[in-house]
């Protein structure tokens, strides 16, 4: 008996070391940028990545533990879409095609899969889900959906390069509450609704992937004489 609860204190005093070592590394933050691709899902285009551009961002987590982080993450990109690039010939007929920038900002939750520790060399490397809410801008005329509420959702990896530095590579899915996106409606006439015609019953989708580099960061620790 007396064997077991040594052994039982042995083992609670092993597993302290790791908690205490993890709770002077909590809490932390990061900012990062990131630079990847932005694509649409819609009435024109339905395969994933083939209508890709060049996107950009910056964002900023903080690290709560080593399993949960929140960041927040500002981008920007182009979508398009061309129904001469699709081998329908509907598409080839109605021959439409649209151009729009976007700015987003999305606020997300991270759960990491792997014990993760930023900055930590010791924790190399994690996968992790993330999701949450965001908003997206569009900086054109058109009077139509240019203030969009979206949920992202996605996936992602992260490394520990150095003490400092993580890079990682990020995929959201980004789930909007517009059909309008792509300017279908707008499209759609008396004269022409047979020739532009839309999915009524389906909304608008993004997707934004990337690569990113961040840079950890301490909170300042307060004086416990003076606190």
């Amino acid at each position: 008996m007396r064997l077991k609860i040594r052994l039982l204190c042995l083992s609670l005093v092993l597993l302290s070391f790791p908690l205490k070592s993890d709770a002077q590394e909590f809490p932390n933050w990061e900012l990062g940028a990131q630079a990847g691709g932005m694509y649409y899902l819609g009435d024109i285009n339905k395969i994933p990545f083939k209508t890709t551009r060049p996107a950009i961002g910056i964002f900023y987590r903080h690290n709560f533990n080593y399993r949960f982080s929140a960041k927040a993450i500002a981008s920007g990109g182009r979508l398009s879409a061309f129904d001469s690039k699709y081998k329908s010939e509907y598409q080839r007929e109605r021959d439409y095609s649209f151009k729009r920038d976007v700015a987003m900002l999305n606020v997300l939750g991270e759960f990491n899969f792997l014990h993760f520790i930023s900055g930590n060399i010791s924790t190399p490397f994690t996968t992790y889900l993330q999701g949450g809410v965001g908003l997206s801008y569009f900086p054109d005329n058109s009077k139509l959906d240019n203030l969009i509420f979206n949920l992202p959702f996605g996936f992602g990896v992260k490394y520990n390069v150095t003490k400092k530095l993580v890079c990682g590579a990020d995929m959201l899915m980004i789930k909007t509450f517009s059909d309008d996106i792509d300017f279908i409606s707008q499209a759609t006439s008396e004269m022409n609704t047979l020739k532009q015609r839309r999915v009524t019953s389906n909304k608008d989708w993004m997707s934004y992937f990337s690569i990113y580099f961040s840079y950890r960061l301490e909170y300042p620790q307060k004086c416990p004489t003076f606190d």
